[in-house]
């Protein structure tokens, strides 16, 4: 599942075999001894990363980065292809003129990954970690919090793109035995020059890869995001079909009846209450063909920086004014105001509408709590109702097309909401008990402006 192979010299060509290979997802923290064997693992990690079009950031020193290119260069790689490896100086990356400063390196990594943080990108990262001479009982807290917040970047990653792999590098001469505990503890795997096998300190509630039904458990996972996708691909252009044709039409029977509606001015009461049923049949008609257009976008082009906790609350105004005299409060919860995403204001209001408006529909009488919480590099949102669940039959059907539980509906609003939060670089998830109600779950990466 995850393995170590080595540069073989094959006569006077250097042979690159595959680097760190992961499955899935795979935070390793390697400790080496030999400089020379750092080398070689550097420069077949990076070979793999260029081979399968990674997203590809190097942190180390300068002269590292010089033999790694050089190794590239004897084996084939030109300069074109090494012009995707985005090199940054470990000095100036873990700013060893201060004391180590996780929070400051954090924020250089979010702000590199961030814009290759998509749903098809593989991120792929080498860190050579150094520090200017300081403290121990300052340094090991320092670097313990530096490789926590890398764990749990990385796992927000995974929930964006799926894949990814970070190598953390560490000279075993400068590493206390203290140090290398709490390193163990934050990694998910332990690499050596000559060894590689999981990290058995790991602290997390589920170790990936512990055994063969953990593996199966996540490529099962992973098969079932596949066939989300392209289910979603193959509705979206289904829709763009249905879009066109149910407009074509309209447009012809508006048309028609526009024609009707001004040359006949004897037309009896009873006709006329006809014709208005006709014009608001045909409205309808026209709601579902903009429904199967919203499905069928492929873009989200009018982006700006939203305060997602006031967007919320207009929603809920309007909501409120619309709800026919049902019994049901809601509630605005936020413990930062001012946090701010970055997208389509449009689109992320239609979302919170249908969100709110399914749990509207879900109860006569109850309370409805949309919760705003800030999540490190995230905004989370709860829209959690106090209804009566949504039962195993009906469960396995939310969010399939076509598929609806209401009389009049379509199937496509919640299969919208996933594809809009998708297209955001965010995930939608749902979660029910009979009985005691529904929480759907939005998170979405704020904006610069909101870490």
């Amino acid at each position: 599942m995850v393995r170590i192979t080595h540069l073989v010299d094959e006569g006077n060509n250097l042979q690159l075999t595959k680097g760190i290979e992961s499955l899935l997802v795979g935070h390793v923290v390697y400790t080496y001894t030999d400089s020379n064997k750092y080398i070689e693992h550097a420069t077949s990690y990076i070979a793999e990363g260029l081979d399968k079009n990674h997203v590809i950031l190097y942190v180390d020193q300068p002269q590292s980065f010089a033999s790694v290119k050089e190794n590239l260069r004897n084996s084939g790689y030109s300069e074109v292809q090494m012009a995707n490896i985005y090199f940054v100086d470990t000095d100036l990356a873990c700013e060893t003129h201060e004391d180590f400063n996780p929070e400051a390196i954090l924020k250089d990594l979010h702000d590199f990954f961030e814009p290759h943080m998509k749903e098809d990108n593989v991120l792929r990262g080498w860190g050579l970690v150094t520090w200017r001479p300081q403290s121990i009982k300052t340094l090991v807290p320092s670097i313990a919090l530096h490789e926590q917040n890398f764990d749990e970047f990385f796992s927000r990653v995974a929930n964006i793109t799926r894949n990814y792999i970070n190598v953390c590098a560490y000279d075993s001469v400068s590493l206390s035995s203290s140090l290398l505990i709490e390193l163990l503890q934050t990694h998910e795997y332990h690499m050596t020059d000559t060894h590689f096998l999981p990290s058995h300190l790991y602290k997390k509630e589920s170790l990936r890869f512990t055994g063969i039904s953990k593996q199966l458990q996540f490529e099962n996972e992973l098969r079932n995001h596949d066939t989300r996708r392209d289910k979603l691909h193959i509705t979206g252009k289904l829709a763009t079909i249905i879009a066109h044709e149910l407009r074509t039409s309209l447009t012809v029977v508006q048309g028609r009846l526009q024609l009707l509606d001004l040359t006949d001015d004897n037309r009896s009461e009873a006709g006329q209450l006809q014709l208005d049923g006709i014009k608001k049949e045909l409205q309808e008609i026209e709601q579902i063909a903009s429904k199967f257009v919203s499905l069928a976008e492929t873009h989200v082009v009018n982006k700006k920086v939203i305060n997602i906790t006031e967007l919320i609350e207009s929603v809920k105004v309007r909501i409120e004014s619309d709800m026919d005299m049902k019994a049901i409060a809601i509630h605005v919860l936020s413990d930062n105001p001012k946090m701010t995403i970055f997208g389509d204001e449009l689109k992320i209001r239609q979302v919170f509408i249908n969100l709110i408006q399914n749990a509207v529909e879900a109860m006569e009488t109850g309370t409805i709590t949309i919760d705003v919480k800030d999540d490190v590099d995230h905004v989370t949102i709860d829209v959690a109702d106090s209804g009566p669940g949504i039962p195993d039959v009906i469960l396995r059907q939310i969010g399939e097309p076509f598929m609806s539980s209401k009389v009049d509906g379509t199937g496509l609003g919640l299969l919208i909401c996933e594809k809009i939060i998708r297209d955001h670089n965010g995930n939608l998830v749902l979660q029910t008990e009979v009985g005691k109600g529904t929480t759907f779950t939005v998170s979405l990466p704020k904006s610069a402006l909101g870490l």
